[in-house]
């Protein structure tokens, strides 16, 4: 039994390596990744992380295809397993990452998600907040920034102003600072 359950943890490693790739733009990483968690789940059934990296590899695969109703059925297939991830285990602050990452870049016209994009990063700051720790500074500091950029693409300027506000306030990071004098600020 300690061997299967190695097995499945090398391979999901492997894949969420994949993964970063793809969502990086390596399109033969995202079919390699989706391939990988797709044995992983056979080995881990029921995990509600690798649950939600299928989902996300699923968008993936979607983004690169070409037919648009393809591309429409599997990300939307993709969103409901990130959904049903987060239903069975809402305080998991990576599948919150993952499913905030994925609504924030996928078409706001075809899947109106920005709201729940927009949830799940302000979820993510608030557990940040009260625990330090539960991911990296850079992490927050990329997450404040992120929610912003998306406050700003869903006409909610003050939103952002305030949100990229305690950016500044949070870091002194320069990329962040020429980031936000681009923005305006």
């Amino acid at each position: 039994m300690r061997e299967k359950h190695d097995t499945w943890k090398g391979l999901f490693l492997e894949a969420v390596e994949l993964h970063m790739k793809g969502v990086d733009g390596d399109k033969e990483a995202v079919i390699k990744a989706h391939k990988l968690i797709e044995n992983v789940r056979k080995l881990a059934s029921g995990n509600n992380l690798v649950e939600a990296y299928y989902g996300s590899t699923s968008t993936l695969l979607a983004r690169d295809l070409v037919d648009p109703m393809e591309k429409l059925k599997k990300a939307a297939d993709g969103l409901k397993i990130l959904d049903k991830s987060i239903a069975k285990e809402p305080d998991n602050v990576e599948i919150r990452i993952l499913r905030a990452y994925v609504c924030s870049r996928i078409p706001e016209e075809f899947f109106h998600r920005s709201a729940i994009a927009i949830e799940d990063f302000n979820y993510l700051l608030t557990r940040y907040e009260r625990l330090p720790g539960i991911f990296s500074q850079q992490m927050y500091w990329k997450i404040l920034y992120d929610l912003g950029l998306l406050y700003k693409n869903v006409g909610k300027e003050q939103e952002a102003l305030n949100t990229w506000r305690k950016l500044l306030s949070q870091t002194n990071d320069h990329n962040y600072r020429q980031l936000l004098k681009q923005e305006g600020l």
